[in-house]
């Protein structure tokens, strides 16, 4: 199975076990290397892995309670299948990530690993530190939509947690723009934009153009067509 159908493709426990042990072998291929640059895209790839890993696995919790009355039942299992991984996966990127700046630095990083580590910085509660990682993503000029579609979603969720709804609010929209010019090459990723630009909407409320619900049937739409189940899933409430 390919490393982009564990990814996007499959929402199983057993596909992210697979992606888990994949990355993991890849990653010690490349962690062997002399070379600095090769190494930290191995740590920047393994911790990514480690970030979707924990994506998903919130996702199927929030899944185990529909139905609600096989909810205790299947949030048991849960506990005893994703839980592990999921713990295993939350706090291990972060500090993979770390390894990779260490390694190369911002300066040395591309825009698409800066986003990496945003995400994860993010999840994590740094925002203060993911503004900066994102500013020096945007200042390579980044030329796929796409990158910068997330890394302004992801300043848009920075700008949010400062307190700064009206700066929330215009970056997700410069984000909604640049996933409209990726939707063509990179539909599963146009998706994940507007997912993400859904929750800036839902959280700022007033004055959004675009309502949560329109850019969730966006990013559903987007994902179905592009067989990227994971994000349908991460798009259930």
């Amino acid at each position: 199975m390919k490393t982009y159908d564990l990814s996007w493709g499959r929402t199983s426990f057993l596909s992210k076990l697979e992606l888990f042990y994949r990355a993991r072998q890849e990653m010690r291929k490349k962690s062997m290397s002399g070379d600095r640059i090769v190494q930290a895209e191995a740590h920047s790839a393994l911790s990514s892995a480690y970030y979707s890993i924990t994506g998903t696995a919130a996702a199927q919790l929030r899944a185990s309670f529909r139905p609600s009355w096989l909810g205790p039942l299947r949030a048991a299992l849960w506990c005893f299948t994703w839980l592990p991984l999921a713990a295993w996966c939350y706090w291990r990127m972060l500090p993979l990530s770390e390894r990779a700046v260490k390694l190369i630095g911002y300066g040395g990083m591309s825009a698409e690993q800066c986003d990496v580590r945003q995400s994860i910085l993010r999840r994590r509660g740094r925002s203060a530190e993911a503004r900066r990682c994102i500013d020096a993503a945007l200042a390579k000029h980044p030329m796929e939509p796409h990158i910068r579609g997330l890394l302004y979603a992801g300043l848009a969720e920075a700008f949010w947690r400062e307190g700064d709804k009206t700066g929330a609010r215009l970056r997700a929209l410069v984000a909604q723009d640049e996933a409209k010019d990726a939707e063509a090459k990179e539909p599963q990723q146009a998706a994940r934009i507007y997912r993400l630009c859904a929750r800036i909407a839902d959280l700022t409320e007033d004055g959004d153009p675009v309502p949560g619900y329109v850019l969730r049937s966006r990013a559903r739409a987007l994902a179905e067509s592009a067989g990227a189940h994971d994000q349908v899933l991460k798009l259930e409430r």
